[in-house]
């Protein structure tokens, strides 16, 4: 897999174009929070800097989970898909050293 190494004006726009197709803010959990308006796209930039509590996860019902085979869930509390892959990866790992 290539990885893509964009600049901070390319990553904004992707971004950007991304939260205007977000469901975040129709989510339980994001609800809860009252997060900010600009905060949303958890599976791509990670953790929400407001949401702690997790109520509902709707991530799976995503236009982009299925656009781009994301696995897990709670974004907004628990890091990005890439973020999360990567504990995964090392918890995975640990147990083999063990």
């Amino acid at each position: 897999m290539q990885v893509l190494d964009l600049s901070d004006q390319e990553k904004q726009t992707i971004i950007d174009k991304r939260t205007g197709q977000c469901i975040c803010p129709q989510c339980p959990t994001y609800k809860e929070c009252q997060a900010p308006a600009k905060e949303a796209v958890f599976c791509t930039i990670g953790k929400s800097g407001c949401i702690t509590k997790e109520v509902k996860c709707i991530c799976s019902t995503c236009p982009f989970a299925a656009e781009f085979g994301l696995k897990n869930m709670f974004y907004c509390t628990r890091g990005s898909e890439k973020q999360q892959l990567l504990l995964e990866t090392m918890q995975v790992r640990s147990e083999w050293v063990r």
